[in-house]
Order: C-alpha cells, then sequence, then structure tokens
C-alpha cells in the first residue's frame, strides 16, 4: 500500500469533515436552502465542465433519468436540505457525528429487504449506534423537551436515513453506469429540486461578506464536486474496502474542524455518541482490509457512494 493511498483517504477525510463546518458558516448569512442549493449548482458545474472537457455525452435513456430523480431526491435534496437546516440549531461537530450512523442505516435497510443475514455480531453493532444517537438526543429532550436542537439533531439523522436509501437503491439499480454520468445528473436534478425551496427564502435580498461566500464556494467544488473524483479514484486504484475507512476518519475531522475554527465545545455525551457510533460500525462492516487480502477483482463503485460517505 502506497503512502499516496493513505494520503488520499485522509484528505477525503478532511474534505467530508470540513463540510459541516463550512455548512456552519454560511448559514451564518444565508438561509439553509440558499446554501444546499448553491452547493449542488456549484458541484453540478464543476463535474459538467469536466464532462464538456472529456467531450463525454450523457445517457439519452429514459429509464435510467426516472431513476436518477428519485437518487437525486433521495442522494442530495433531500439530505443536503435536511443537514443545512439541522446544523443551524446544533454544532457542525454534532451533525458530522450523528451523520456518521447511516452505514448503520444502510445495513438495516438490506438486512430488512432479505439482502443480508443479520448476525449477532451485526446487531449488537446496530444497537450501539443508535444508543449513541440516543444519549446525543434523549438529555436535551428531557430538559427542554421539543426544542430547535432536538428538531436540528433530528433532522440530521432524517439525513443519514435518506442517505442509506439511496445507497440501497443505487446499488441494485445504477451499478453499472458511469459515475460521473449518474454524479452529475443528479446534482442537476437536485439544483431543480432546492430551487423553488432557496427562492422562499431572503437570503437573495441579503448582503452576503466573502467569509460565507467562500465558505459555499469551497463547499461546492472541494466538498461535493473533487470529493467525488477523489473517492472513485481511490476506489479505482485502491479497492472499495480500503476506501471504506473513510466512514470512520470523517466524523473525527468534523469534531476536530469545529473545535479548531469555530472553538465548538462538546460535553461528554457527545465524545460518548462518537465512540459508540463508530464502534457499532465496526461490528456492523467488520474489519476492514487491505487490497491486497481482499477479492482479486475490481470493485464496482456504486453511483451514490460519495453521497453515503460524505459528510452532509
Amino acid at each position: 500500500m502506497g503512502l499516496g493511498a493513505y494520503g488520499s483517504l485522509l484528505l477525503l477525510g478532511a474534505i467530508w469533515g470540513a463540510s459541516f463546518l463550512l455548512i456552519k458558516i454560511g448559514l451564518a448569512e444565508m438561509g439553509p436552502m440558499t446554501l444546499a442549493l448553491l452547493r449542488v449548482s456549484l458541484g453540478a458545474v464543476v463535474l459538467g465542465a469536466i464532462l464538456a472537457v472529456r467531450r463525454e455525452r450523457l445517457p439519452r435513456e429514459g429509464r435510467l433519468w426516472l431513476r436518477l430523480v428519485l437518487m437525486a431526491a433521495l442522494g442530495i435534496a433531500v439530505p443536503f436540505a435536511a443537514i443545512s437546516w439541522g446544523t443551524q440549531h446544533i454544532a457542525s461537530s454534532l451533525s458530522a457525528i450523528l451523520n456518521a450512523a447511516m452505514p448503520l442505516f444502510t445495513f438495516c435497510i438490506v438486512a430488512l429487504s432479505g439482502g443480508e443475514p443479520a448476525g449477532l455480531r451485526r446487531l449488537v453493532g446496530v444497537l450501539l449506534g443508535l444508543s449513541g444517537i440516543l444519549i446525543l438526543v434523549l438529555p436535551q429532550l428531557l430538559q427542554g423537551g421539543l426544542q430547535a436542537t432536538v428538531f436540528g439533531q433530528l433532522a440530521v439523522v432524517a439525513a443519514a436515513l435518506s442517505y442509506a436509501l439511496a445507497v440501497v437503491y443505487a446499488n441494485r439499480h445504477l451499478k453499472n453506469q458511469s459515475p460521473l454520468h449518474v454524479s452529475f445528473g443528479q446534482l442537476t436534478l437536485a439544483a431543480l429540486m432546492l430551487a423553488p425551496l432557496a427562492l422562499m427564502e431572503d437570503s437573495w435580498r441579503a448582503t452576503l461578506t466573502y467569509r460565507s461566500i467562500g465558505a459555499v464556494a469551497v463547499l461546492g467544488v472541494l466538498g461535493t464536486a473533487l470529493a467525488y473524483l477523489i473517492y472513485y479514484r481511490l476506489i479505482r486504484e485502491a479497492g472499495a474496502t480500503f476506501t471504506s475507512l473513510v466512514t470512520y476518519i470523517t466524523p473525527v475531522f468534523g469534531v476536530f474542524w469545529g473545535r479548531l475554527i469555530l472553538n465548538e465545545r462538546l460535553t461528554w455525551n457527545a465524545f460518548a455518541a462518537l465512540g459508540l457510533i463508530l464502534s457499532g460500525l465496526l461490528l456492523v462492516r467488520g474489519r476492514p482490509v487491505t487490497p491486497k487480502a481482499a477479492a482479486p477483482k475490481a470493485a464496482v463503485p456504486e453511483p451514490a457512494a460519495a453521497a453515503e460517505e460524505r459528510a452532509g
């Protein structure tokens, strides 16, 4: 395993972990739907430019585009909007921790649909992960009832569930499609979905500073478009099993960036939740192995794989 693969993995985790921080900064001056729309639109523009440079034509199959409509909703529009809305009310670090539960939801959906056996070890892992979510939400629910912070946390959990549904659907119906084509199609369709909601906000009449504009620009170009390219390159060169390690790295970076840049201070239950969710992931997904120990066949990347691991 070369150092370049580990460097790319750390870079990917750092980018996706920083997405929550950038969302929080952008939300200081614009509405959540506006932020989600700008992020998606920038990502679509960058991927569209790559397609133009490569002179690649988009597929014209009607059934594929109908599937992309559902993927755009479940894999981008709903989770991006939910995370942006939820992060208004909670620390960016908490968003990163809660979003890490996505693979747990993915396993639950696959197991319930009969696609994968649910052994005792995996069931314990799911219970640990759900306990982590409960530790975060329950204390505030008991102290203050249904306040904004509780709804903010539940919104991020709902986003993780939406990501999970998108991953399962993509793995079954879009597995053999070009990741670049599907990613561009999803982002473009999601932008159309988010536009009416964004236009209802007052952000378009607000005066924005370079701080918020820069945060959204980095979020769209780096955290949305470039992250896709790094992710798929890692899968191609190092294997899907190795690349899945980013699941464990992203929430840690999310906590790190929130503390470093925004001086967010987390309580004991936040760190307990992070530990429980990551422990649950280890039990559900098993111990990752290096590409040499993995099966020799080349892994086929799922079109929504970047979304399922990505922050917000």
